[in-house]
């Protein structure tokens, strides 16, 4: 094996260890920063757009900022160790580097806007997020795969455009 495909393993390895959040301090074993609680946000009333505050106005819905969380969790308000984490990440002035677990596929050519399906189309979070207000953790990986036929499906039930042209540009 010569040096530079030696070089090349270890980029990739590099590359696929960053992607998956494996190595990245402060990152829990599933590769998010905190044990997030949906479960228990959603039980105290917080709707999705609290945290994910993008989701009604543009195409990316966002994930929350330190900020966000110290809205609340900036003074302890529970027994939990993982609202410690939040504070710790701002007193070292860090951001919280949360692992994206729900994207298209990059050959899928798509274009999605969470605007246009959660504002216009009235669809629910778990319509394309799954159970994710039942989660006590965060999910290892999308609780649901998106596919053509899936959002076909989708689309056809809610009478909404099947043209190649109404995602694919």
């Amino acid at each position: 094996m010569g040096r530079g495909t030696v070089m090349l393993a270890v980029g990739l390895a590099l590359a696929f260890g960053v992607a998956a959040g494996v190595g990245i301090a402060g990152q829990g074993a599933d590769g998010q920063p905190i044990a997030f609680n949906h479960k228990v946000h959603v039980g105290k009333g917080l709707d999705c757009a609290v945290c994910h505050r993008y989701v009604r106005e543009q195409a990316f819905a966002s994930l929350p900022p330190l900020q966000t969380c110290l809205m609340c969790h900036a003074a302890k308000i529970s027994q939990n160790p993982e609202e410690e984490k939040i504070r710790a990440f701002a007193a070292k002035k860090e951001p919280l580097k949360w692992v994206r677990l729900y994207r298209l596929a990059p050959d899928a050519a798509a274009y999605f806007s969470h605007r246009r399906h959660v504002t216009l189309g009235k669809i629910e979070c778990a319509t394309c997020h799954g159970p994710m207000a039942e989660q006590t953790a965060p999910p290892p990986k999308a609780l649901v795969t998106f596919s053509m036929d899936f959002c076909l499906n989708c689309h056809q039930q809610q009478k909404a455009a099947t043209a190649c042209v109404a995602c694919h540009r």
